[in-house]
């Protein structure tokens, strides 16, 4: 019985030591640890604080994507296809964008520049029959003062630029476009 007594504080103190041995290697392996989660965490804050920073700066500069070229806060998309006027339309619904809307001369200049040849181009220019008149993708009319458009305005006409003036043209002819946004 003496023997058996003796047993059990023997194994109760193992134990004792045993678990306090556990416990300081755990914190020893922890404290050795914690320089390196300090420098991960810090990296990763590194990290996420640079694209946070570029993401603002992306959407702060306005950038265009890829193909895309930047002109006074738009960006226009020039087709290499030919596609109907309501065809082109969807097209650049479909990208979150529409056919140009071209607010002057110099901006018309732009599209002429950046074209790679002068046959005609779709624009999001139509004659609406609701209205008879001409209307922009937007529903703004057009300004006569500032463009004059060649050939007849009547129903399921709409426009296309060429050489720096806008044609009335059947809008199921196919022609290349520019997408807006």
């Amino acid at each position: 019985m003496q023997d058996e007594e003796r047993y059990m504080t023997l194994n109760l103190q193992w134990k004792k030591r045993s678990s306090m041995e556990t416990s300081q290697l755990k914190f020893k392996d922890s404290s050795v640890m914690l320089p390196w989660c300090k420098i991960l965490l810090g990296i990763s804050g590194t990290i996420n604080g640079i694209l946070v920073l570029t993401l603002i700066s992306l959407c702060l500069l306005g950038l265009c994507p890829s193909e895309w070229l930047k002109y006074h806060k738009k960006c226009y998309w020039f087709s290499n296809e030919m596609k109907s006027w309501s065809d082109s339309y969807r097209y650049c619904l479909g990208r979150k964008s529409h056919l140009p809307i071209i607010q002057d001369h110099i901006e018309m200049a732009f599209i002429q520049k950046n074209l790679k040849q002068s046959n005609y181009v779709w624009i999001g220019l139509n004659f609406t029959s609701l209205e008879k008149a001409w209307t922009w993708v937007d529903g703004s009319p057009l300004d006569s003062k500032t463009f004059v458009i060649k050939g007849p305005a009547k129903e399921n006409s709409c426009a296309a630029t060429k050489e720096n003036k806008i044609y009335s043209e059947t809008c199921s002819s196919v022609f290349k476009w520019i997408c807006q946004y």
